[in-house]
């Protein structure tokens, strides 16, 4: 199965607000999926809630590595059958007056 982005379906909502998008990785590896989340992930207003569905039970340890570095939250993980379901919350903005953003915030334009 090939992994996709698929728009978060109507009124689907996580445990602290509404899913904006949804990642489904099926099988798919850890290095196939990182480049799919960073990329959705730079699309979305920070702050937004992501899906990530994944049948790879090898993709949880980097998960939550993934998260602590780019300072995501992981709001909760299921076990659904043999897929794993992942809410994943964008960092905030930085505070006003520090200069650190998340890798995954967008660069702003020179």
């Amino acid at each position: 199965m090939c992994a996709a982005l698929l728009p978060a379906p109507s009124g689907a909502s996580g445990p602290d607000g509404p899913v904006r998008a949804v990642v489904d990785a099926g099988g798919e590896p850890w290095a196939r999926i990182l480049g799919l989340l960073e990329r959705r992930c730079r699309e979305l207003p920070v702050g937004s809630v992501l899906e990530l569905l994944s049948a790879n039970p090898q993709v949880r340890p980097s998960l939550h590595a993934w998260c602590r570095v780019v300072g995501c939250t992981l709001l909760s993980e299921e076990q659904s059958g043999e897929q794993s379901v992942y809410r994943i919350e964008l960092p905030p903005p930085p505070a006003p007056g520090t200069s650190h953003q998340s890798p995954l915030q967008k660069p702003e334009p020179s």
